[in-house]
């Protein structure tokens, strides 16, 4: 985020949007790419690097809890990053120019201006992580089954199937939920311990730090995280999705657009799906903006008794695994909604609200009142100063936000499969159906077009969005 939001480091349209890629690739569908790549036997990459490298056992084991860390990470990391991008776009210029002028260098500028200044959106973007992490379930199911081993969220999907014992599961989520209330106290409590305000009515431009000789060398690192977490999987999807049977080799006698054909097929499903997961992905992160700035508003900006236990509400959803709150969705609408769009709307939005809330908030920290007060004192309200002060220098972190939870709405599974009925089906059901039907190069090709799918949708949002939200450096 630091070299693509403050260096002169070339090519960052291509590095965000190989980050986005990496984002965009569910946990779940990562899985199957990486054992396409790395299973001890039969990975791809395994035998590729043995047969070149002459190494006398293969290098890589997906089937490990250091594996299941891998991926989760690859996954997760664009959280942070995009957060702390905004962030960093986002910084009034003249605190590092006042180091600079008593003395201070670059390096020791950005150690000790730039970075805690965004501390604010490294510890909530932090806390998203972890949150998520502790709550996944595609992915440790996938690892830790083979690799025996199991997680939390495994150990409850386990007392959910037949016979279900609810009780006993809701207890084991107990912890998560003491975990996540822990973690948000922590964070609340550093954020109010010290002062982040870094856009006041005297803000000037940042500028991009100059890399000189280092500029290459920066680039050819961030390259390689990006071929990493985003074109290896998603060039490992593309090729299983082409394979005409899952383990044969890759030569051009074994690859066809067979399974293509199935996916685009009248009997299938698959375009009812795509236009279900669109209008929930497009409403839902809609929602989840609109009531994160909301939120963020009444807990950064007023005195109403109780906002530290509103912020505090609007997070529990993410800590909560979401085969979890799907239940709970499930039990809650089951008379009125169950088997429409609505209720799997209403669990999108609760899993996804603290992203909104996070991203909005952390901004909500670097905004001096006193733009909202000189609004107030020429008399508008305080609505009017909201939107004419307030908003247009948040908008770079809802829009990201909004990017976000687009795509993570888009690709939901775990609620989706236990919301979902004939008739709402939305892609990421339709994969989860023929992996279970083993179907495995099927499901890879409707989890290419889940990505093409985010991707084009992302690239029409930025199409219409202000020049300076394209433009964050």
């Amino acid at each position: 985020a630091w070299l693509v939001a403050r260096t002169d480091v070339p090519a960052k349209l291509c590095l965000r949007a190989g980050i986005a890629v990496a984002f965009i690739i569910p946990s779940f569908i990562n899985v199957i790419a990486w054992i396409y790549l790395t299973a001890p036997n039969s990975g791809t990459l395994n035998k590729l690097l043995v047969a070149w490298l002459g190494l006398p056992a293969p290098p890589f084991n997906i089937f490990s809890f250091g594996g299941l860390v891998f991926i989760e990470t690859a996954h997760l990391f664009p959280i942070v990053f995009f957060a702390v991008a905004a962030a960093l776009g986002n910084i009034d210029a003249s605190h590092e120019q006042a180091a600079r002028m008593l003395g201070a260098g670059r390096w020791h500028t950005t150690r000790t201006i730039t970075l805690p200044l965004v501390a604010p959106a490294v510890i909530s973007s932090a806390t998203l992580c972890m949150l998520d992490a502790l709550s996944s379930f595609g992915a440790p199911a996938a690892i830790g089954t083979t690799a025996n081993f199991s997680v939390l969220s495994t150990a409850i999907y386990g007392l959910l199937t037949y016979p279900p014992r609810l009780a006993l599961a809701a207890a084991v989520s107990l912890p998560i939920a003491l975990f996540t209330l822990a973690c948000l106290w922590l964070q609340q409590r550093y954020l109010r311990r010290n002062n982040f305000v870094t856009v006041t009515g005297k803000a000037s431009a940042p500028q991009p730090m100059g890399l000189g000789a280092w500029r290459y060398p920066a680039l050819g690192f961030a390259l390689v995280i990006v071929g990493c977490v985003s074109v290896l999987p998603f060039g490992a999807l593309a090729a299983l999705s082409l394979l005409k049977a899952f383990g044969t080799e890759l030569s051009s006698g074994n690859l066809g657009l067979q399974h293509y054909r199935a996916v685009f097929d009248d009997s299938f499903t698959v375009f009812p799906a795509v236009k279900n997961s669109l209008i929930l992905a497009l409403c839902g992160a809609s929602v989840c903006v609109v009531l994160g700035i909301t939120i963020a508003w009444l807990v950064e900006r007023t005195k109403v008794a109780g906002r530290g236990l509103i912020g505090a509400i609007a997070m529990v959803g993410y800590g909560f695994p979401s085969i979890i709150l799907g239940v709970a969705v499930m039990l809650g609408y089951i008379n009125v909604l169950y088997g429409t769009l609505s209720i799997i709307l209403i669990a999108y939005v609760a899993r996804h609200l603290p992203i909104g809330f996070v991203f909005v908030r952390s901004l909500f920290k670097q905004v001096s009142p006193e733009l909202e007060e000189a609004a107030r004192i020429l008399g508008a309200g305080r609505l009017r100063s909201l939107i004419d002060i307030t908003f247009p220098i948040l908008r770079p972190a809802a829009f990201i936000a909004w990017l976000l939870i687009f795509s993570l709405c888009l690709r939901e599974q775990p609620m989706s499969a236990i919301l979902t009925q004939s008739g709402t089906e939305v892609m990421s059901t339709m994969v989860l159906q023929f992996i279970e039907d083993g179907s495995i190069e099927v499901a890879a090709a409707i989890s290419v077009l889940i990505v093409v799918v985010s991707m084009v949708s992302i690239g029409i949002a930025r199409l219409f969005a202000p020049r300076e939200l394209l433009e964050m450096r």
